[in-house]
């Protein structure tokens, strides 16, 4: 595990994804390639980062300081893994203090949904600044942590699994595709 969040280019290498689709030849043949050194090397948080997503040319990411952070990298061409970051604003998760809790978003990005220890889960509007939570998730039959979250499509069903195995699901009421 790593406290860093490593980002590599594959803008030469594009041709061998594309190659790899129609590889009608043994797949021992195939001209492999290795990327050895990011673009940026990037370190957001002073512990391991165990969960992160692109938002569109921005990151979201997360380690075990109670908050998810939005970020975004800046590169240097000629100076591979050197570069810098800009945090853009962070999203607080209370009791969010353990590793391999990790969190989802809708397809549109528009909501964020992470679990805690405590068994809550917390949503929040991704694109608002400042960051605004939508709602705090529970059910007083669930005390261990939400490990995991899956949001919807539309955002209007939530899944967080339980680290007691337990799954569980939380709908929108009155969510605002189904209103007239």
């Amino acid at each position: 595990m790593d406290n860093t969040v490593k980002i590599w280019s594959m803008k030469e290498f594009w041709l061998y994804v594309d190659k790899s689709y129609s590889w009608t030849d043994l797949p021992s043949k195939f001209p492999t390639k290795y990327v050895q050194f990011p673009v940026l090397i990037a370190a957001v948080h002073s512990n391991y980062v165990d969960c992160t997503r692109w938002l569109g040319d921005f990151i979201l990411s997360k380690s075990v300081d109670n908050e998810i952070v939005l970020w975004e990298p800046k590169t240097k061409e000629q100076s591979p893994g050197e570069g810098s970051i800009d945090i853009l604003q962070k999203y607080p998760v209370p009791e969010c203090d353990i590793w391999f809790i990790k969190f989802s978003c809708d397809f549109h990005f528009n909501q964020l949904a992470i679990g805690n220890r405590e068994g809550k889960i917390y949503v929040w509007e991704v694109q608002s600044s400042p960051p605004v939570l939508i709602a705090r998730l529970y059910n007083q039959q669930c005390k261990s942590p939400i490990r995991q979250t899956a949001v919807s499509f539309d955002g209007s069903t939530i899944l967080g699994a339980g680290e007691d195995g337990t799954i569980w699901r939380w709908d929108e009421v009155d969510h605002p595709s189904s209103r007239n």
